[in-house]
């Protein structure tokens, strides 16, 4: 039995539907990191937040350059 096409309607609700899962996740993410980042005693240093960010920058980046170089198809 051949399925039906399912309508744009149907697409637009499962696109919502996982924008709002992608919103879920992210959030839950930046709680986890954030409680690591205080268990690493960030939250008692006296540094502003363009500081802060920097850094975690340049951990970002250091995790995707080996990231990118155990994985050399992605390169």
């Amino acid at each position: 039995m051949a399925r039906k096409p399912k309508s744009v309607v149907d697409i637009d609700k499962e696109i919502e539907a996982l924008k709002a899962q992608r919103v879920a996740a992210l959030e839950a993410r930046a709680d986890q990191i954030g409680k690591i980042a205080a268990k690493a005693d960030l939250t008692t240093l006296e540094i502003t937040d363009a500081e802060l960010q920097k850094e975690f920058q340049a951990i970002a980046d250091r995790f995707r350059r080996k990231a990118s170089a155990s994985n050399p198809a992605n390169a």
